[in-house]
């Protein structure tokens, strides 16, 4: 077995969500970098035929994950275009939604996120950008899976400090009763474990804890109460195979980083990644420019 890190597990359990199932789409939503190599991952290995929609690039093929070269790869190899508005009349209102993962600052047991602030709304501790299309995503995808940089109760939390939306209800025969979509449990994948949870009056429930986490410290780490299986069986471990497609064909610029950073080290690895796009795009120039 390769060597690998915690966030290469996080992304091979992420990708295995992303199924070719018909017409139902993966989109690229919100910057989440992890989530993102997580769809290419699939789409180079289980789900090459799985749609996927990036960038409004309908179609999109599996790119080099960068912050200036993947948008204009995400068209030049896709079936088509569209615009922001009809694609979002298609998925969200459609229903045609599989997968667009959310990564929000909370999460509580009953599967609420809040991407809007935190404290009192009207005098915040911190005002967080906005939920987007999160709201629509959660109640209208046939998949809910969130991830999260941390495992800790002030994210995993008792309660949101405001529910910037989430997936009601929550059991899939309840929502067929309601016609609304179904397709899988609510999902939750962090630096810990992976918890789900599929029934409304039940809690998350602990799927499985990653190579060398105990359950116990999955339980003390979250801020509302979890099922524990009488048998908790550990997450798989990445393939050589897919370490390799992510460090050297995926993302070798390292942008899933992003996700486990600071706002101050953001910036300062967002300068770092710029600068060796930079350097290889002069590369580039320097070996195709025409001698003479």
């Amino acid at each position: 077995m390769a060597k690998y890190d915690v966030h290469e597990v996080m992304v091979c359990r992420i990708a295995s969500e992303m199924t070719e199932e018909g017409d139902y789409v993966t989109i690229l939503g919100s910057f989440t970098p992890l989530a993102y190599a997580a769809y290419m991952l699939a789409k180079l290995t289980h789900a090459p035929d799985a749609w996927l929609v990036g960038y409004n690039a309908i179609g999109m093929p599996p790119v080099e994950l960068s912050f200036t070269g993947s948008e204009a790869a995400a068209y030049r190899g896709s079936l088509a275009r569209n615009s922001f508005t009809p694609n979002g009349h298609l998925v969200h209102l459609g229903t045609h939604g599989l997968l667009e993962c959310v990564s929000s600052a909370q999460m509580d047991g009953d599967g609420a996120i809040n991407l809007s602030a935190i404290g009192d709304y009207d005098h915040p501790k911190v005002r967080l950008p906005g939920g987007a299309g999160a709201p629509e995503v959660v109640q209208n995808y046939r998949k809910v899976v969130a991830y999260f940089s941390k495992h800790d109760a002030r994210t995993l939390c008792a309660k949101v400090d405001y529910a910037t939306g989430r997936r009601t209800p929550i059991s899939r025969d309840k929502r067929e009763a309601l016609g609304l979509v179904s397709g899988g449990p609510v999902t939750i994948v962090t630096p810990l474990a992976v918890l789900v949870k599929e029934d409304d009056e039940r809690p998350f429930a602990i799927e499985s804890v990653h190579p060398g986490v105990s359950v116990d410290e999955v339980v003390a780490a979250t801020g509302f109460a979890v099922d524990v299986p009488a048998d908790v069986p550990t997450t798989a471990e990445p393939t050589a195979e897919q370490i390799d497609l992510l460090r050297n064909r995926i993302d070798p610029l390292g942008t899933v980083r992003f996700d486990f950073l600071s706002g101050e080290e953001r910036l300062a690895y967002l300068e770092e990644v710029l600068a060796k796009e930079w350097a290889r795009a002069e590369e580039l120039v320097r070996v195709t420019a025409p001698v003479g």
